[in-house]
């Protein structure tokens, strides 16, 4: 019989991280997931995500940001795969918005290299902007863009090459105490069994596998958009990665973001947040005409050289906790299972960083990170060990 040390139940942004992880500490891994190779029906497919260390959701997250980075260089030198390119962030609104006085508190408390611009300083550095008056740019000299396909595959490959065994299209429904030891995976056709560790990172589906927690788990429905520029617009050099920041942008209809334009999709925008609260198995993954007028209508205010065609849009999932926070913890009932989702929209760029603390939880390592504010017991009474 097939013997593993670790079973990683999906494969997305924080599981392959965690398989990397447990591979490299010289465990037998499995890795399972339910769904492709490079698949995009969760939290982490698609081509892009930011990196910014001056982040308005909480000061804290600076020093992970930080930490991240090191560990997606790293990753580069270890795979040889080209996955993240500094560019600047532009984060802006009114001055009083969480987006511009988050940002700003991040980067004064974080010591993170950043510059303060007002309307006219934006439009004249980046013509494409058409800010209000009262619009306040925090710019965050230290953010990048991370490829997300070629993240996820290079932890999956540094996985395999130390020896980790990744099945893709297995479904996994329930998990269990095993009458031997360890814990016994059950999948839709099958079971494994054996493993003394066990790490679950099903994203949208992290619910149903520790139904016991009842942890307030919310699925949002996300469209995301790539548009070209209009036809009378600038040159798309203009547009392109080395020309333009990625961008936050808080408005009276929510908060927006993009990236600069890539050669093949076009300009990514969408709205962060605002979307509708779906079932991960019966998500409408249609892009629908009210999904683009919202892009559309924030496009025409404040970018209205890049009202053109759309060339491509998608649907992926957030999970949403109350608090807008991870969740990343030990099982109370079964200290060898660690489980992390929740990341709320702005999780992807932590993933090497959290693959470890994954990784330290299941194993029982002690972690030099403190997982206080992610545990899972902040939600109802103590249910973390």
């Amino acid at each position: 019989m097939e013997r593993h040390d670790a079973i990683v139940v999906g494969l997305g942004a924080h599981g392959s991280a965690a398989a990397a992880e447990l591979a490299r500490r010289g465990l037998a891994v499995l890795g399972l997931e339910r769904f492709g190779r490079g698949e995009t029906m969760g939290s982490s497919g698609g081509r892009s995500r930011m990196i910014r260390l001056a982040h308005y959701e909480r000061p804290s997250y600076v020093d992970l940001a930080r930490a991240s980075w090191e560990r997606w260089r790293r990753l580069e030198a270890e795979t040889g795969l080209a996955v993240l390119t500094p560019t600047p962030g532009l984060y802006a609104g009114p001055a009083a918005s969480d987006v511009v006085a988050g940002s700003l508190a991040a980067a004064r408390a974080g010591a993170v290299s950043h510059e303060i611009l007002d309307a006219a300083a934006i439009h004249a550095r980046w013509p494409v902007f058409h800010p209000a008056e009262d619009t306040v740019g925090v710019v965050d000299v230290e953010a990048g863009v991370l490829r997300a396909d070629r993240a996820n595959d290079a932890h999956r490959l540094v996985a395999e090459r130390a020896g980790a065994t990744l099945r893709f299209g297995v479904r996994v429904v329930a998990w269990r105490p095993a009458s031997g030891g360890g814990f016994e995976v059950e999948m839709a056709g099958g079971s494994v069994t054996g493993a003394e560790h066990l790490v679950l990172a099903a994203g949208p589906w992290l619910r149903a596998l520790v139904p016991d927690l009842d942890l307030p788990l919310g699925v949002e429905r996300q469209p995301v958009f790539w548009l070209e520029p209009a036809p009378d617009a600038a040159t798309a050099a203009e547009l392109a990665l080395d020309r333009m920041p990625l961008w936050l942008w808080a408005t009276d209809a929510g908060t927006f973001y993009g990236f600069p334009r890539d050669d093949e999709l076009g300009w990514k925008v969408a709205r962060h947040h605002g979307g509708a609260v779906a079932e991960p198995e019966s998500v409408d993954r249609r892009i629908a005409p009210a999904d683009e007028a919202v892009v559309r209508t924030f496009v025409r205010e404040r970018m209205p050289s890049m009202d053109g065609p759309i060339g491509g849009s998608t649907v992926c999932l957030y999970t949403n906790t109350p608090d807008d926070e991870f969740v990343v913890d030990r099982h109370p009932a079964a200290p060898g299972v660690a489980f992390a989702s929740a990341c709320s929209g702005h999780g992807f760029k932590f993933a090497p960083l959290v693959g470890e603390m994954l990784a330290d939880l299941a194993t029982g390592a002690p972690s030099p990170w403190s997982l206080g504010p992610f545990r899972a017991d902040r939600f109802r009474g103590s249910i973390s060990g």
